[in-house]
């Protein structure tokens, strides 16, 4: 609980501590085969998401120099190209292809971030007093679902040893407007995906 209330501050790991000896992205095909290593090097590379276009992947990199942020992949040219510097991380391009987002430690917790490919236009969405992560654009990408802990403590001391609040889902415009609230219950709501509609694959 200290690592929680203790504004993360205390924390069992430095942020150097991520890189873990390094982690790499890598491609296959659907059928297994192809195997391809895109990343190298020491640093803990994760998280990717495909542009629609399937040429760029957008990842975070933990830095085992401390450097850390977003890193964007050309699968054309094997091209890397820095996309923040910050402790970010869970990057989602959008469907539409326009944003990423992502969640940023800011201010003692994690908070909803979206940036233009290009790296111009970043905009924070969330600002609460718990970790707002674990994201999902919807499938035409208007609308974001996400994990928040914004609710405080609940039940968990009496299930677990849980060192922060569970968290609830929301959902909130791609520009962080119209926050809706879906659940409130005494159990971990965490990693939420949008279903596909038949509609949003033919666009």
């Amino acid at each position: 609980f200290n690592a929680f209330f203790n504004g993360f501050n205390g924390l069992f790991l430095k942020p150097g501590d991520r890189a873990e000896g390094g982690a790499q992205i890598a491609l296959v095909n659907p059928d297994g085969t192809g195997f391809r290593e895109l990343t190298r090097g020491p640093d803990n590379n994760a998280f990717p998401s495909m542009a629609p276009d399937g040429k760029r992947i957008v990842f975070r990199s933990f830095g085992a120099d401390g450097k850390n942020g977003l890193r964007v992949f050309n699968l054309d040219t094997n091209a890397v190209t820095p996309l923040t510097n910050d402790y970010d991380n869970f990057p989602l391009w959008s469907p539409r292809g326009d944003l990423i987002m992502f969640s940023r430690f800011a201010e003692n917790d994690y908070e909803i971030y979206t940036i233009k490919p290009d790296g111009t236009g970043l905009k924070r969405l969330s600002y609460s007093h718990g970790n707002d992560a674990h994201q999902g654009w919807s499938p035409v990408g208007q609308r974001i679902v996400f994990a928040s802990s914004r609710l405080g403590f609940k039940d968990e001391m009496t299930y677990t040893d849980a060192p922060q609040p569970y968290g609830e889902l929301f959902t909130m415009k791609y520009d962080g407007t119209d926050l809706q609230q879906l659940t409130d219950n005494q159990w971990e709501e965490g990693t939420p995906a949008w279903q596909p509609t038949k509609s949003a694959m033919t666009h």
